[in-house]
Parts: C-alpha cells; sequence; structure tokens
C-alpha cells in the first residue's frame, strides 16, 4: 500500500534523487528551483513511499495565497502534478491520486485540489494515467494555455517571413552568444521588463532571482544574447531539461525588431548542441490571461516550426 506523507527539509537529497530518474521531471521540481521562492510560498509538498518505505513518487505543492483550503501543484510553478518513475503502474498511480486526496483533504483540511498537469513532450514515455483518475475523482478542467513547439526530432522549415528576419539579422552580422557574466544578465532584466509591461505582465523573476536561479543551474538556465557594436538588442533565456528546452522568456528592442536579432537568438538557441539533444524546443503559451488566444505571438512562433500543445488545469473538490 502506498503512503504518503508531508515533504520537509530533510527529505531534499532523496527528493532530488527521485527527481533524476523519473519520467516525467524538469529542473522545476528541483528542491534547489522550487525553494527559491520558499519564502512566497507555504510548502504542502508529498512524498509517497511504499510499504519497504521506498520513495515512489512525489507531488510538489504550496497551500493557496489566495485561500488556505486550496491546494495548489504548484502556484510558484509552471506544472506540477504527479512525479513517478519509468516502471509504474497505473493501479499504483490510483492508489497515489488517492493517497493525495485524503491526505489534503483530512490532515491539512483542505476543501480543494488545484492540480497543473506536466504536458507530455515534457515526459520520457507516456505519462496522461493522472487524467484519467482525475477525470474518474469528478475533477474539471478549468484552465487551458496554448504553447507552441518545435520538434527537434521532425522540424518544420522557416516561414518566408522567419527566413527574412534572419537574413537581415546575417546581413547586419549580429553577434549572439552565451550570458556568463552577472552584468549580462543585469542588462537583459530592463529590456525583458520593457518588453513585458507592453502586454499588462511583469517578469516572474527579479534580476537577483534570475541570476540566482542561472548560478544554481549554470547548464540547464541559459541566456542567449544578440549584440550589435556591444549594444543589446534582443535576448532569450532558456531553461533545458532531457527531453525538453522551454523558452522562459522572450525580448527585444525596437532596433533588435528592425534586424532580426530575436530571430538570430532563438535560432542560436536552437542550434545549441545541449538543445538539440532534447526532443522539443518549447515556445511557452501565447494565451492572455483570460483564455483569449494571441493570434500575433502564435504566427511568430508558427514560423520557427512550432505547433500546439496544451497547459491544462484541473480541479478536484475535496
Amino acid at each position: 500500500m502506498i503512503k504518503a506523507i508531508r515533504y520537509d527539509a530533510g527529505m531534499a537529497i532523496k527528493w532530488d534523487e527521485f527527481v533524476g530518474k523519473a519520467r516525467n521531471s524538469t529542473l522545476l521540481h528541483l528542491r534547489n528551483y522550487m525553494d527559491y521562492h520558499s519564502d512566497r510560498f507555504e510548502d504542502a509538498s508529498l512524498v509517497f513511499n511504499d510499504e519497504h518505505g521506498r520513495v515512489v513518487a512525489l507531488m510538489p505543492a504550496c497551500f493557496s495565497r489566495k485561500d488556505r483550503q486550496t491546494i495548489v501543484s504548484h502556484e510558484g510553478l509552471t506544472y506540477g502534478g504527479l512525479i513517478v518513475e519509468p516502471l509504474t503502474h497505473t493501479f499504483q498511480i490510483e492508489q497515489m491520486m488517492d493517497a493525495a486526496l485524503d491526505y489534503y483533504k483530512n490532515t491539512l483540511h483542505a476543501t480543494r485540489l488545484i492540480l497543473k498537469h506536466i504536458p507530455y513532450i515534457y515526459s520520457s514515455q507516456a505519462s496522461d494515467e493522472e487524467l484519467y483518475f482525475i477525470h474518474c475523482r469528478g475533477g474539471r478542467l478549468i484552465e487551458r494555455g496554448l504553447s507552441q513547439a518545435i520538434d527537434l526530432a521532425h522540424p518544420l522549415p522557416l516561414n518566408q517571413l522567419r527566413q527574412r528576419c534572419l537574413a537581415k539579422a546575417r546581413g547586419r552580422n549580429l553577434v549572439t552568444r552565451i550570458a556568463t557574466m552577472r552584468q549580462e544578465w543585469d542588462d537583459y532584466h530592463p529590456l525583458l521588463t520593457a518588453c513585458v509591461l507592453r502586454h499588462g505582465f511583469a517578469p516572474v523573476h527579479s534580476a537577483d532571482e534570475l541570476w540566482l536561479l542561472h548560478s544554481r543551474f549554470p547548464k540547464q538556465i541559459v541566456l542567449y544574447t544578440t549584440m550589435l557594436d556591444g549594444q543589446l538588442l534582443a535576448g532569450a533565456v532558456v531553461y533545458i531539461s532531457p527531453s525538453v528546452a522551454h523558452v522562459q522568456y522572450l525580448a527585444v528592442s525596437d532596433v533588435g525588431k528592425q534586424c532580426g536579432a530575436l530571430d538570430q537568438a532563438i535560432i542560436s538557441a536552437v542550434s545549441d548542441d545541449r538543445i538539440k539533444q532534447c526532443r522539443y524546443f518549447d515556445f511557452g503559451i501565447s494565451t492572455e490571461r483570460d483564455g483569449s488566444m494571441n493570434y500575433g505571438l502564435t504566427l511568430q512562433k508558427e514560423g520557427f516550426g512550432g505547433r500546439g500543445v496544451c497547459y491544462d488545469i484541473y480541479e478536484l473538490e475535496l
């Protein structure tokens, strides 16, 4: 029988060891990533043990900051859900789901679980059993975002607009490099802030947080910058996990837009040997806060060969 226990800091090493061998985990699930903003969230993560005390699954989660009777898996992450091993059976995942629901209801006295399902592209094997049991236990889809991802094993050609922009960049002899110094990351953040503010957002991460995360994961959190005569024109922050390279941020200046600087940064990232080892290059969602589609952003990403991947969020009453 599988038992759920609440995570505590003393389990960090075992937690990360499990993340490293799971079939549907990414660097976002490592405690060194999750805990950078632990002061903002009260952790409610679960560790699942079998009858021999062996760790067989994880669930990153926290209390909702708006409603303490709601558990979110995870409010500070793009996706959460059950993290399981490659050989985990369907009946075991059912036991894990029931153990989680029971723990949150009867031990933490929650009345609702919000679960952000891990998109299929992030899994090394098919891992949608969780969705079946969410359905069986009366869960409902409450939010769906649409991302665009390039299948790096079967890439589509760039469309004509992206080809023209890339030709402009090459004609101007723009220089793209991987940022390694703190100053480069600090210079990028104001450009990023100006770009996202146009869409009514603010960056999720401060300049200090971006540098902290890069420092913790220097080979997995990478900034590709495009320069002209020492001036920063564009940049892409990419999170590299075993199956997927995920674009966390894209930013470009007005000058950069005129000379294809962002196109060159993106193509440089896709051509990086580290990223070429991944199966997918995920641009991230192109939907707005109200769920509507940003068609301009979608067409831009599709121009690189990206096609649709859903990011789904479910609600279960406990």
